[in-house]
């Protein structure tokens, strides 16, 4: 009687190749991918290739404005976040069960509280747990949202999130807002006590695109007291208001901690802004299956009890008021 030949055993995904897989399909670009990957792109090109081979199937189809998942690739993505976070899962016990913190861990920061926190974290970090690898990623407060929801990034900074996006999130502290001009502008104000919306209305202002959290509580504020909000520029980079500003263009409204070293320096005058509502708050977020990792529970602590310490010492610009009692990030 003939024997025949066992079949032979499917190969195992290879996690790295599902990561890449993963940021080109969240990015549709296989450029945009290899930035964040930190890749040359050819590169990318090579392990998606391997995967398709492996697989026996097309995951893409390229085109000039990027690349769409074939429905072979719609099948993958929508398995392979799961298959990730679960190997996340049996690192993190592994690892746990040694009490050895390593691997590779992905955070995202605004630029304010960035500039402020990473020079005073990292070397922390460094000094718990060597084996750990940390990427900073700066960005706003909606693109840092969007990429811990498609876990992009483990951990976010951010400001006022909303409480119906699915994620867990800690307060930490409350910012007060400033109005923020060079000193030639600021003396326009100089017989004003208390700045309110109606003030603002009569100055030239420079601010950021609709939709980012600050926008949207001026734009608030305007609307309750009747006013239009009628900027004279608009920017959707700190960076980029910050340089209209000092150039004498007009008043931006940001928290202080963005314009510190200017402010010292005397290059620009912050004016806090007394409104009800203008403050916003500082927090913590992550998704449930992040928050259950211990990695992420550490780092957690590790930046709260950083941003605190650092309110409390005055290292954190404008006095901001601590939240109390934090909200534990790991879900129940």
């Amino acid at each position: 009687m003939a024997r025949t030949s066992p079949a032979p055993a499917p190969a195992l995904l290879d996690s790295e190749l599902l990561n890449v897989f993963c940021r080109v399909a969240e990015a549709r670009n296989f450029s945009r991918a290899a930035v964040f990957l930190d890749m040359a792109q050819p590169i990318v090109t090579r392990k998606i290739k391997r995967l398709e081979d492996e697989l026996g199937v097309q995951l893409f189809v390229r085109s000039n404005r990027g690349c769409e998942l074939t429905p072979e690739g719609e099948l993958l993505f929508s398995r392979a976040g799961g298959i990730l976070m679960q190997l996340a899962q049996v690192r993190d016990e592994v690892s746990t069960s040694s009490q050895k913190v390593s691997g590779t861990i992905a955070i995202g920061l605004p630029a304010a509280a960035g500039t402020l926190l990473a020079p005073h974290l990292m070397p922390e970090v460094a000094q718990r747990w060597p084996d750990l690898h940390v990427e900073l990623t700066e960005a706003l407060t909606g693109k840092l949202m969007e990429s811990v929801a498609t876990r992009e990034l483990s951990l976010a900074l951010v400001y006022d999130p909303p409480t119906d996006t699915g994620l867990i999130a800690r307060p930490l502290l409350m910012e007060r807002l400033h109005l923020v001009g060079v000193p030639r502008l600021a003396k326009r104000l100089d017989s004003v006590k208390r700045v309110q919306a109606a003030d603002l209305a009569r100055l030239p202002l420079v601010l950021p695109i609709r939709q980012q959290v600050v926008r949207v509580l001026l734009e608030d504020a305007f609307a309750e007291a009747g006013l239009p909000l009628v900027p004279r520029y608009e920017a959707n980079s700190p960076l980029l208001l910050k340089a209209m500003t000092l150039q004498g263009l007009g008043f931006t409204v940001l928290t202080l901690g963005s314009m510190a070293d200017e402010v010292a320096a005397g290059r620009l005058v912050a004016i806090p802004l007394e409104d009800r509502g203008m403050s916003l708050s500082l927090s913590l977020i992550t998704t449930k299956e992040h928050g259950r990792l211990r990695v992420v529970q550490l780092m957690a602590d590790l930046i709260e009890g950083e941003v605190r310490r650092m309110a409390a010492s005055g290292d954190w610009p404008g006095s901001p008021k601590v939240i109390r009692p934090a909200k534990p990030l790991s879900p129940a």
